[in-house]
């Protein structure tokens, strides 16, 4: 048996394992934490969802929120793919924290091999296991990759998509291999639609195999089809549920917005400093320019290319530090390019092994280092966050479960996921509009819920100030509701007990 047939050789599946056992291990730190860390907000949406499935009957395609009153709080969003998988595992093992984010960890697990192989066939084995490691180790992966949210699933997919259609052009004539391109790359933009950024390199790949000849391909148009008519299908039906149905709310809308420079530089500022770290960015651009004689030897660099546009083109939604973990693949493999140079430089300047085999350990050391200096803030419990949770707690466990609650949060929707409660952020309508303009506005308002249902109103630390800016507001609470918890962390009043 040959190089080519088989897939993976012994001595690359001990590494293999090796790698991807640490890479796990890391992943599984303080993996039952609360939603309290540096990106609960979005985790506490995506767990509410999860949470509904699991106690309203696995309704796939009707996704809800709590933070929409007594509405059933359906919103347009992705595909629903992992928290349907962890709604499932709650049947089994009750609702943790832990399952949403053992989910994103298998999801990282089953992107290594994919990634290993992808990287292979534009390099070697050597620079495919370097990357594998770099991939493990930068602190946007292993942070992403432990969160309850949707990326890391989709960047899996991307990459395994990416490796399976570039096997399908060199086997044309393995018809079961095409479907599995189609319906994992189809899953790709599911599950998160900006992964439609991997067509420019798909379409690079092609351009590789067929050169112009590829637009008479009608393969290649029935692969664009069948990856396609799924997504279009359902984010068509998640607007339409967006508009129809109360808070009116899409995810990710808005997200298309060129902001300016000073905003661009911040985003690199962050993926330099925190996302890859200065040693693994400075590897990628080293790596970037090095010659590759494979047939499909510039793939990262136009997966790069895209990633580029559609961070300028979507500068408003790139405010979130997630949006760049497709950057974090396409760094490593350049960086493993660049290792791997440097590796053969220095083996054959000094004869030895033992001096690249050094470089590679102080390089390693390096970027563990910078990844958990990077890492450390991130999962430091935020006072915010942990003061929602702690308020959403003890009214979960005080109040009716069919209570409706108001929450002075600012729209972070912490409070209302551990109350386990329906209700409102205060001030909204549909969706989080800021704050009264003065105390009649929030008086008239909190009426108007309570007359809905509303039975409890809550404020944490951080919005006490409430009480000194809308004096009359706080004298209307006094006269009329009991507070049924006052600490120094947060005070909780019930609007069903008037004084």
């Amino acid at each position: 048996m040959n190089a080519e047939a088989r897939l993976l050789w012994p001595r690359e599946i001990r590494w293999l394992i090796v790698l991807l056992s640490l890479g796990v291990s890391f992943r599984l730190i303080k993996i039952s934490q609360p939603f309290i860390d540096a990106w609960s907000w979005r985790q506490s949406d995506v767990a509410m969802i999860a949470e509904n499935f699991y106690h309203h009957g696995f309704h796939l395609f009707y996704p809800q929120i709590n933070w929409a009153g007594n509405t059933p709080g359906y919103v347009g969003t992705e595909f629903q793919l992992v928290p349907f998988i962890v709604s499932l595992l709650y049947i089994c093992f009750g609702v943790h924290e832990w399952i949403g984010r053992s989910v994103s960890v298998s999801f990282f697990a089953v992107s290594v091999p994919f990634f290993y192989l992808l990287v292979r066939k534009v390099s070697n084995e050597r620079s495919a296991l370097l990357a594998v490691g770099i991939f493990m180790c930068t602190p946007l992966s292993i942070y992403a990759s432990r969160s309850f949210m949707p990326d890391i699933a989709s960047l899996s997919l991307s990459i395994a998509a990416l490796y399976l259609f570039a096997e399908w052009l060199e086997r044309e004539r393995a018809p079961w291999l095409f479907m599995v391109v189609c319906l994992v790359t189809s899953l790709a933009i599911l599950v998160k639609l900006p992964a439609v950024i991997i067509g420019l390199p798909l379409t690079y790949m092609a351009w590789q195999k067929y050169g112009v000849r590829l637009v008479a391909r009608r393969e290649l148009w029935t692969f664009a089809v069948l990856a396609l008519i799924l997504p279009l299908a359902w984010y068509a039906h998640a607007f339409l549920l967006s508009t129809r149905h109360f808070p009116y709310h899409f995810f990710g809308a808005g997200g298309i917005a060129i902001k300016d420079l000073g905003w661009y530089l911040g985003i690199l500022h962050w993926t330099v400093a925190e996302s890859l770290t200065p040693i693994v960015f400075g590897a990628m651009l080293v790596g970037s320019l090095l010659p590759s004689r494979a047939t499909f030897g510039r793939l990262f660099h136009w997966w790069l290319i895209t990633i580029i546009l559609f961070v300028f083109l979507a500068g408003e939604g790139n405010r979130h530090q997630w949006y760049q973990l497709p950057i974090v693949p396409v760094a490593a493999a350049f960086s493993g390019f660049s290792c791997d140079a440097a590796w053969r430089s220095l083996a054959q300047l000094t004869g030895s092994k033992i001096a690249p085999t050094c470089m590679c350990c102080i390089f390693f050391a390096a970027l563990i280092y910078l990844s958990y200096s990077a890492l450390k803030p991130l999962y430091a419990p935020e006072p915010r966050r942990l003061q929602a949770w702690k308020v959403g707690n003890e009214l979960n466990r005080i109040a009716p479960t069919d209570a409706l609650v108001i929450a002075a949060d600012d729209g972070d929707p912490t409070a209302i996921y551990y109350s386990r409660r329906k209700g409102w952020h205060f001030l909204q309508n549909g969706l989080f509009e800021g704050y009264p303009v003065d105390s009649q506005q929030a008086i008239t308002q909190l009426e108007d819920w309570r007359k809905e249902g509303a039975s409890y109103l809550i404020f944490t630390q951080y919005a006490f100030w409430w009480f000194d800016y809308y004096k009359a507001f706080h004298k209307h609470l006094n006269a009329r509701y009991q507070r049924v918890r006052d600490t120094d962390q947060y005070i909780i009043f019930s609007l069903t007990k008037v004084e």
